[in-house]
């Protein structure tokens, strides 16, 4: 769906390199650009093969790749000859650190005006702190799960990733426009704003409780938790509907909470009964229980139960490609499936400058 776009990805790190992927996804020409040592990336455990870690194979599927040394002025020469024809340029450097080279956007869109130019940082363009996911969805508040600062860390890098999404999301909607006015953009990516944005509900909530004089409350309650099993596993509570509510409590034997689904004043009492409820039975005598009824009450998987599930199989989300040097590769597939399209990952990443 995207043949014909050249992209320059000059990227290190999970947020570009997703970005990037995307693209050649959907058939942009992806040119990945690496210094010298490669990106870091590339040394991640576990390893494929000699600097080629599981993570940069997967990451970096479908792109060609080439080395440039921006110390060098052929080097620099190189990277300013590969954005001439490019339709998108992606970056994920420092602010102010391309511009030495001559690289910022204002220096590339001397060349070629008509480029979507996306710079991905931890802060945006006015910000030179350094941080990684965990920092941010922490200044975000994303691993906050109530007012007492209980946290919670999620097994998935959600600022890098949902910055990534909103990139890929706005170079498509920034070439769309071109095709109308010849006009290329700079898109200023910031982890921090995307994790915020992420918090939509939260702010919303926090604004009206402000307004209504109320007493704040947080996502979790005793009808949207998390409980642990009498096996120490866990199940999940997502019972906003009243109708799903009543199920709960007369699959857990507790008709006496029934009708106080929005007793929000008695909050921990609620979560201590229906935790006490719970914790009376293992996960799987709960699936069990549960049979095929479907209202709102699931189990906590770990990875390799959640790849397996028939959901997962059903959503083909998982591809598997035989390759003649590292053997069968699995690639997490598409998200999003689209009538008369199905996307194959064409080839594996390449080695450190395979595609000169």
């Amino acid at each position: 769906m995207l043949k014909g776009i050249k992209v320059v990805d000059f990227s290190k790190w999970l947020p570009g390199q997703y970005c990037g992927m995307m693209l050649a996804d959907y058939g942009a020409e992806v040119v990945k650009v690496e210094s010298p040592k490669g990106d870091d990336p590339r040394r991640f455990t576990p390893q494929a093969g000699p600097d080629m870690s599981y993570w940069h194979m997967m990451l970096n599927r479908n792109k060609r790749d080439v080395v440039v040394d921006l110390k060098k002025p052929e080097g620099v020469a190189k990277l300013k000859a590969l954005l001439q024809d490019a339709d998108v340029f992606l970056e994920g450097f420092r602010p102010g650190y391309l511009a030495q080279y001559g690289l910022d956007y204002e220096g590339v869109k001397k060349v070629n005006p008509g480029i979507v130019y996306a710079s991905l940082t931890g802060f945006g363009q006015h910000s030179h702190m350094p941080a990684h996911d965990l920092n941010v969805i922490g200044l975000a508040s994303l691993s906050a799960i109530d007012e007492g600062y209980g946290i919670a860390l999620p097994d998935a890098q959600m600022s890098a990733i949902t910055a990534a999404t909103n990139a890929f999301a706005t170079i498509c909607m920034s070439l769309l426009n071109r095709e109308k006015t010849g006009q290329g953009r700079y898109l200023d990516v910031s982890l921090y704003a995307a994790a915020l944005n992420m918090k939509i509900t939260g702010v919303a909530a926090l604004y009206g409780c402000d307004i209504q004089k109320a007493r704040p409350f947080s996502r979790v309650s005793h009808y949207y938790n998390v409980y642990r099993c009498k096996d120490g596993r866990y199940m999940t509570v997502g019972t906003i509907e009243p109708k799903f509510w009543r199920r709960l409590c007369e699959v857990l034997e507790c008709p006496e909470i029934l009708d106080r689904q929005f007793d929000f004043d008695h909050e921990d009492e609620l979560i201590g009964i229906v935790g006490e409820h719970i914790a009376a039975k293992t996960q799987k005598e709960w699936l069990d229980i549960i049979g095929d009824e479907e209202f709102c009450f699931t189990p906590v998987l770990n990875l390799r139960e959640t790849l397996a599930t028939e959901l997962t199989e059903k959503q083909r989300m998982l591809q598997k490609v035989q390759d003649p040097e590292y053997g069968e590769l699995n690639y997490l597939g598409y998200p999003v499936k689209i009538s008369g399209y199905d996307p194959q990952p064409v080839h594996r990443a390449q080695r450190l400058g395979e595609g000169e």
